[in-house]
């Protein structure tokens, strides 16, 4: 995949002149002047406009929903890594987040096409990351725990609907809810943008002035239409979604095979997790709802359709694959929708000539694991600081410009690494699925401190730059450089795109290896791996000898921590967060390692057969 041209070494040398004067967010009906314009009425776009304006810019935030895009479920009600923290904070959504559907953890599955229930024929890879109750009581500030740790399933139209309320009354916003974009200017220099705007139904117009545009209109891309920024995707992985919410999942619907004991007598239940069921080509996600609601996708490749016809057909097809889904009917559906193409990819997120783009508007690749709003929040936050910096400081700062847009775009290479070849036919072996899920984990995990100290600065300052002391000062600093999946401990001194191509090597070289298997008739078990917050590791010395267990499973027993590994949300590096990127490391080398040299034992024996085959024949 060929890297974004260089935003820095775009820009013009020049140096930028004064601000435009913040005459307010709105000077008349039809013609407003702020500093940042906003487009687009999602959960990104709402989140944006509500940040900036915390920075005490003036903001204009102009859409013109239909009805039924505002009760539209829509997909991301899975919150992952970074949404909640920025949900919570910025958007001052913690009440509506803790009425929302607890979300328990993460679970992984395969194999469970034509069996009621998870036997041992099926493999697993979870964490339940749920806190234990003795390390919930050493975080001395309970709306850290909830920012930190308290990740949930919400539904869509209900949170934004809380935010548009929000952004309504939000000093320094102008909410423009009767427009579309029409047409935008880009200014020369310190000039603003224009964008001129129409009602939809043409009776009402207007033009918008602002130093920044910030494009969150979804699939419609804006600006990266507008102005080219369309990275290429042309090795033939393209995928296609189909999805629906459905009414009438209560816990009735789940019984006891729906549970996962641990090896200490805890236990899991998979229907509060995000559930992800892998089959060839394809994957399923279950997402419990509020409401006894719950909504169901499958995502498939279209270059292996698991079956044949439309997104909806397939989409129904691959649910009849499973009895123990048997209890979804077209009787239940509230709303069914369905992307023919999922991937989009951009090249630049935030330009030099002053706009950006954040949520679909930028990039789209997969909803495994729910990154989406993840990394679209932490980009936006980037954004808000870049902006900032421009408009009350007259410093455009290329440097840092040009380290979002690689270290974001490595990200997202980074995301499309981890499900690439999970759709292929390695998903079928099961040393595959643990090592490969082991190393998406490795790159989640790294991420815990750069998780943590966001989630410190936006619960102490509630995302207001005035709101900072010295060390918030301190935090924000750092998180400009290592807030990206690609700059996280112990890689962050390599280039982005340098970490994104070895991660891409990484899972290449696990598929290969697993196609041999596949190939040469290689059997291995099917197997399990549980993990929770203090049972975090799986014994993956366990791998080259799984198959003389009783149970393949990896899953180890709760540990009692030490306790300086205790956090109490105030400390700047804690210890735990601070190791998990090189433990996790150090075990993915070594399952990487024993795959290696198990598969390379397994050839040579191979080898060694057909030549004794030969000289007796």
């Amino acid at each position: 995949m060929p890297e974004p041209k260089s935003t820095a070494a775009a820009a013009k040398a020049e140096k930028t002149g004064p601000p435009a004067p913040d005459d307010g967010a709105a000077t008349s009906p039809n013609r407003i002047r702020a500093d940042v314009c906003v487009m687009g009425f999602g959960v990104v776009g709402l989140i944006n406009a509500i940040a900036l304006a915390k920075r005490g810019l003036s903001v204009v935030i102009i859409d013109q929903p239909t009805e039924k895009q505002l009760a539209s479920y829509k997909v991301g009600e899975s919150l992952l890594v970074y949404s909640n923290a920025f949900l919570r904070a910025i958007g001052e959504l913690d009440e509506p987040l803790e009425q929302s559907f607890g979300k328990e953890g993460f679970w992984m599955a395969h194999g469970l096409e034509g069996r009621t229930s998870f036997d041992d024929s099926v493999s697993e890879w979870g964490f339940e990351s749920d806190l234990p109750p003795h390390w919930i009581e050493k975080i001395e500030n309970p709306l850290f725990h909830r920012t930190m740790f308290k990740d949930s399933q919400i539904v869509r139209p209900e949170i934004e609907a809380v935010l548009r309320e929000r952004a309504k009354d939000f000093e320094g916003l102008t909410f423009l809810d009767s427009g579309l974009v029409r047409d935008i200017d880009l200014g020369d220099g310190d000039n603003d943008h224009t964008l001129r705007w129409s009602s939809r139904n043409k009776k009402e117009s207007g033009e918008i002035s602002a130093r920044w545009m910030v494009d969150c209109t979804g699939r419609t891309r804006v600006l990266a239409k507008r102005f080219d920024h369309e990275l290429r995707l042309d090795d033939g992985f393209a995928t296609t979604a189909a999805w629906a919410q459905f009414s009438h999942c209560s816990d009735e619907t789940f019984d006891e095979r729906w549970n996962f004991s641990f090896p200490d007598g805890g236990e899991a239940h998979r229907d509060r997790n995000t559930l992800h069921l892998w089959g060839d080509g394809y994957w399923i996600w279950l997402i419990r709802l509020n409401g006894d609601r719950i909504s169901v996708g499958v995502t498939y490749s279209q270059g292996r359709p698991p079956e044949e016809g439309n997104a909806r057909d397939v989409f129904w097809k691959i649910l009849r694959r499973y009895p123990l889904l048997d209890w979804l009917t077209e009787d239940n559906v509230l709303e069914f929708s369905a992307y023919r193409d999922v991937q989009r990819m951009t090249d630049t997120f935030i330009s030099p000539k002053r706009y950006a783009m954040a949520g679909d508007a930028s990039s789209i690749i997969d909803a495994f694991y729910s990154q989406g709003i993840s990394l679209s929040m932490s980009t936006s936050w980037h954004i808000a600081n870049i902006a900032q910096r421009d408009v009350r400081q007259n410093h455009l700062d290329l440097d840092y410009l040009d380290h979002v847009n690689r270290a974001v775009t490595a990200d997202w290479r980074i995301m499309r690494s981890m499900v690439q070849s999970k759709y292929g036919p390695a998903i079928a072996d099961s040393r595959f699925f643990i090592l490969d899920h082991l190393l998406d984990y490795m790159i989640f995990g790294a991420a815990l401190l750069g998780r943590f100290r966001v989630s410190r600065w936006l619960t102490e300052t509630g995302g207001r730059t005035d709101e900072e002391t010295v060390e918030h000062a301190q935090l924000r600093a750092g998180l400009e450089r290592r807030l990206f999946l690609s700059q996280s401990a112990p890689w962050h001194h390599l280039d982005p795109h340098r970490v994104a191509g070895l991660v891409e090597k990484w899972h290449r070289s696990l598929e290969s290896r697993a196609l041999w298997r596949l190939e040469n008739d290689v059997k291995l078990p099917p197997t399990k791996a549980g993990l929770r917050a203090h049972a975090a590791l799986p014994g993956i010395w366990r791998l080259p000898y799984v198959h003389k267990l009783s149970r393949a499973d990896l899953t180890l027993p709760a540990i009692k921590e030490p306790e300086f590994m205790k956090v109490t949300g105030n400390e700047h590096r804690p210890v735990l967060m601070a190791g998990s990127g090189p433990m996790l490391v150090t075990m993915t080398t070594l399952g990487t390692v024993l795959d290696i040299a198990d598969t390379k034992v397994r050839k040579a024996r191979m080898a060694l057969r057909r030549l004794r085959g030969r000289r007796t024949s």
